[in-house]
C-alpha cells in the first residue's frame, strides 16, 4: 500500500498548537531527508538526537506520552522505508572475510578430500597449540641426537632427518591432495590462485588462505 506522508502529516497537525505543528514540520523534513539517503535507522534514539541537533524535538519529547504524534510520524516514514523504529543491526561485510576451517571443509564435495584436509587441519591445530606452549616456556631443551652417531672428518656428530609424513597417507589420500591443487580443475570452477598460494573464488573472495597450495606441494614432495 502506498503511504501518503503529506496526508498523515496534515492529520497529525490538526488541532495542534502552532508550536507543535512547527515541530512536526521540522521532524518531517528530517525524516524525508533520511528516507532519500536510504538510511534505514529510524529508531527514536537516533531520530531524537538528529532532530535535537537541528533545533527540533529531542528523544525525551518523542518518547513522552504527549509525543505520540511524533512517534506516529516516525513510524510512517519507517514503514515507507520498509523498516521499523527498532535499531537496525550493525552491517557486517563478509566480502573479504576468510571462511573458517569448518566452512572450507563443507565446500569440498569429495568425502576423501574432506577427510584428508580434516586431518591436515587437526595436525596444524595440534602444532599451533604445541608452539604456543613452547613460547610460554622460558627454557626449552630439545634432544635431537640420533640413536647412532656417525663421525665426520671433523669428528662432529650428524643428525639424519627422515620425512615426517612417510607412511601417514594412503594412496587415495595422496591422489586427493594432488587433485585438490590441479590447476585445470581449479580454473574450471572459476577459482584463481595467488602468488602466495591462496585460492580465491569467482568473486575474488578467499577460499583458502595464503600458503594453502604451497603447503600441499611441500607435503607431496615429502611422500
Amino acid at each position: 500500500m502506498q503511504i501518503d506522508i503529506n496526508t498523515i502529516l496534515e492529520d497529525l497537525k490538526r488541532d495542534k498548537s502552532e508550536r507543535t505543528q512547527i515541530s512536526l514540520d521540522k521532524l518531517n523534513a528530517l525524516l524525508e531527508k533520511r528516507f532519500n539517503t536510504e538510511n534505514k535507522d529510524f529508531s527514536i534514539a537516533t531520530i531524537g538526537r538528529a532532530s535535537k541537533a537541528e533545533g527540533g524535538v529531542g528523544e525525551v519529547s518523542i518518547r513522552n506520552k504527549s509525543g505520540e504524534h511524533f512517534r506516529l510520524l516516525i513510524d510512517a516514514w519507517a514503514t515507507k522505508a520498509k523498516t521499523t523504529m527498532k535499531k537496525p543491526p550493525l552491517a557486517h561485510s563478509r566480502k573479504n572475510e576468510t571462511p573458517s576451517d569448518m566452512e572450507l571443509l563443507k565446500r569440498l564435495d569429495d568425502p576423501a578430500l574432506r577427510a584428508v584436509f580434516g586431518q591436515i587441519i587437526a595436525e596444524r591445530n595440534k602444532y599451533k597449540s604445541e608452539n604456543h606452549i613452547l613460547k610460554n616456556k622460558k627454557e626449552v631443551m630439545i634432544d635431537m641426537r640420533p640413536n647412532s652417531i656417525i663421525n665426520t672428518s671433523r669428528g662432529q656428530p650428524t643428525v639424519e632427518l627422515l620425512p615426517a609424513l612417510d607412511g601417514i597417507l594412503v594412496n587415495s589420500e595422496i591422489e586427493a591432495l594432488r587433485d585438490a591443487i590441479d590447476e585445470n580443475k581449479i580454473a574450471s570452477k572459476g577459482w584463481t590462485v595467488t602468488n602466495h598460494g591462496a585460492v580465491k573464488d569467482e568473486n575474488g573472495r578467499p577460499l583458502f588462505k595464503a600458503g594453502f597450495l604451497t603447503a600441499i606441494q611441500k607435503i607431496l614432495s615429502q611422500i
